[in-house]
């Protein structure tokens, strides 16, 4: 597989995902570097990533580090950009910790934490809501959409089981059609 995209150059922007981002928004930071400012890949492309990443077991933003990384420069692709994107966040997390075991946090810092994390939250309906533009199109993703918040959300259904029980109806509504 031929690459679309330079080793250095995924170092370069994974590290700086791993480096600025922040927990579960490291996907809207993905979804911002490289479908929207360097036009690496396509939405498409990005949600088969994200889907894909969010099946296999592991950590979503590793998982979609990996396949976007072997998207876009075959398997050494994957591999640094795996390295590139969970090296400065395990560095940091290091740091962080050494510092919280020394002097412990402060009120202000626990706030800082918090406004943070309303940040994130933020960060993700943003991107999901462009994810959703592309991917439900339809009355049927919309039922199966749907189907999965339900079963997911107020029927605390396991999300595996979720996906498992929807999967039928999904594969049916996007099988394949003769063209005429």
């Amino acid at each position: 597989m031929t690459g679309r995209v330079r080793l250095s150059q995924i170092l370069k922007v994974f590290g700086w995902i791993g480096l600025t981002s922040l927990g579960g928004g490291r996907s809207v930071y993905f979804h911002a570097g490289l479908v929207g400012k360097r036009r690496w890949i396509t939405n498409h492309e990005f949600i088969q990533d994200l889907t894909l990443s969010q099946l296999l077991p592991g950590p979503n933003y590793s998982n979609l580090a990996v396949a976007l990384g072997v998207r876009l420069a075959g398997w050494r692709g994957g591999l640094w950009g795996a390295v590139a994107l969970i090296v400065p966040g395990a560095l940091i997390l290091l740091a962080v910790a050494a510092l919280y075991f020394r002097i412990g946090f402060t009120p202000n810092a626990t706030s800082a934490m918090h406004g943070t994390g309303a940040a994130v939250v933020g960060l993700v309906f943003v991107t999901t809501a462009r994810i959703m533009r592309t991917s439900i199109r339809r009355g049927g993703e919309l039922f199966v959409a749907g189907a999965i918040f339900l079963l997911v959300g107020p029927l605390h259904i396991h999300t595996v089981l979720a996906v498992l029980l929807v999967a039928p109806v999904s594969l049916w509504i996007h099988r394949p059609r003769p063209t005429s």
